[in-house]
């Protein structure tokens, strides 16, 4: 496990705290499923393996039981394991959200950021691997949800993005399923040229429907 002086993996802000790299660290830890469903999370053996006190441990432990990746259990925290239904709740609110965002992105993106999505979609050669195309998968949303110019929206995006189930299933996408689900991304890019909110919107809703159908498949 990485010293203080590593976390997060991402470079450190000069604005940012203690707190908040620990925080991330830890959070893209659960994400990623290093620290998988029903572990404990000790705040002393994490203070000692982090070279850190317990007091960053602690807030951070506190954002991510707000964030719902932690729930208190026994009087310890440990990773939150989601049941079918939860999931499913999770994947409807995404579905809302994210046609949302696809909407606001047809009236608001500017004709660079179409371009910049456009060109990031075109950039997938097939030929990379499942971890290639999460990290594609991810920056292509990412652009849409920017490009939608709504902050909050964005927030609230990306808290309904972190969980584990998410990685766990797109790690494990067969080839069909890589293709199928870059079709989708093609053709959301040409109703986000077209400015076509309506088609937009539907399209990015169907896609998080699919991707639901694909957890569902797998993890139940």
């Amino acid at each position: 496990m990485p010293t203080a002086q590593e976390l997060p993996a991402e470079p450190m802000h000069a604005t940012r705290t203690l707190s908040d790299n620990v925080y991330r660290w830890l959070r893209e830890q659960i994400v990623l499923g290093k620290i998988g469903p029903n572990e404990p999370l000790v705040e002393a053996m994490i203070a000692e393996k982090l070279q850190v006190s317990r007091t960053p441990i602690r807030e951070s432990l506190q954002r991510l039981a707000a964030d719902g990746l932690i729930v208190s259990h026994r009087r310890r925290w440990i990773v939150r394991q989601h049941d079918r239904d939860e999931i499913i709740a999770i994947y409807e609110v995404r579905m809302a959200l994210e046609s949302f965002a696809a909407r606001f992105a047809c009236r608001r993106a500017t004709d660079a950021e179409l371009d910049a999505i456009a060109a990031h979609c075109d950039s997938w050669t097939g030929t990379g691997g499942n971890d290639e195309f999460v990290t594609f998968n991810d920056r292509f949303h990412h652009l849409i949800v920017e490009a939608a110019h709504n902050p909050r929206l964005a927030r609230v995006i990306e808290q309904n993005q972190l969980y584990f189930f998410n990685n766990q299933v797109a790690e494990h996408y067969l080839p069909a399923e890589v293709a199928a689900s870059q079709a989708e991304h093609e053709s959301l890019v040409e109703a986000l040229r077209e400015r076509d909110p309506d088609r937009a919107a539907d399209l990015s809703r169907r896609h998080a429907e699919d991707a639901l159908d694909l957890i569902l498949h797998r993890l139940f």
